[in-house]
């Protein structure tokens, strides 16, 4: 066997043991900002969107890493403020930093969020600083200056549904087509039904695994629904759900059986 072609085939066995990293974007609802105005005719008042570019991986344990890749700040009377490549604070665990150049009229600027969990409905904080130009820290551990704007909002998963599963049914003499999600939430998993003569309605599954792993599967039997993850054949399953139960659910009280 050629060299090339071990070292190839190396590769490939490393690169499927590593978890893909899944691309997650965000706006946000329920904005609470607060600007300082420090700086005359920089008006940062009324800041209207902030959006999330982020990317989640499993790490070896199957616990969630996630790694905030973007942060916009969106405003009506200003330019917006962009971050990227964010650090992890070791101080302050729920908390990440990056220092941007040359915003505006500040030479320099630090974005810190902070929340519990960058996920579909969590809260999270937000500061941004004008960082001190006469100090020569460089651990941004460390960093302090004067606040520029500080507040709160709300995530909203804006991410683009993919479909990794389709199962087709009638239910109650209607035509019932069940899309499987990869889009999860912490509640569970989610699923897309379109029922002809009701309309189309996002139902969710609850999981007793950790709701940001990968479904890959639906499965429909004898109008029970259940969902398996990670390995279309022998991976783990969620409960069965009853079909009834679960399309009452999103459409509402429906006949009984």
């Amino acid at each position: 066997m050629k060299l090339t072609h071990v070292i190839a085939t190396a590769v490939l066995i490393i690169a499927s043991s590593i978890s893909q990293a899944e691309i997650k974007l965000f706006e946000v609802k329920n904005i609470n900002s607060n600007s300082s105005n420090i700086y005359p005719g920089l008006d940062l008042n009324n800041l209207s969107q902030i959006k999330v570019k982020l990317d989640q991986t499993l790490d070896s344990n199957g616990l969630t890493v996630i790694n905030i890749k973007k942060v916009e700040f969106e405003f009506p009377n200003a330019n917006n403020l962009i971050g990227h490549k964010f650090t992890n604070l070791i101080s302050t665990p729920y908390a990440v930093r990056t220092i941007v150049t040359s915003p505006w009229v500040f030479k320099k600027v630090l974005i810190e969020l902070s929340s519990n969990g960058f996920f579909d409905g969590v809260n999270f904080n937000y500061r941004v600083i004008v960082m001190d130009n006469n100090s020569n820290i460089n651990n941004i551990e460390q960093t302090q200056g004067v606040e520029l704007f500080t507040g709160t909002a709300e995530l909203v998963n804006v991410t683009p549904r993919k479909v990794v599963d389709v199962e087709r049914t009638r239910y109650l003499d209607k035509p019932l087509t069940l899309r499987l999600l990869h889009n999860t939430n912490p509640e569970g998993v989610e699923i897309e039904a379109t029922w002809f003569g009701h309309g189309k309605k996002v139902l969710t599954i609850p999981s007793p695994f950790d709701a940001r792993s990968y479904p890959v599967a639906l499965i429909l039997d004898n109008q029970r629904v259940k969902v398996r993850f990670d390995d279309a054949y022998n991976g783990p399953e969620s409960s069965e759900q009853d079909l009834h139960t679960l399309l009452e659910q999103g459409f509402g009280p429906l006949p009984p059986l």
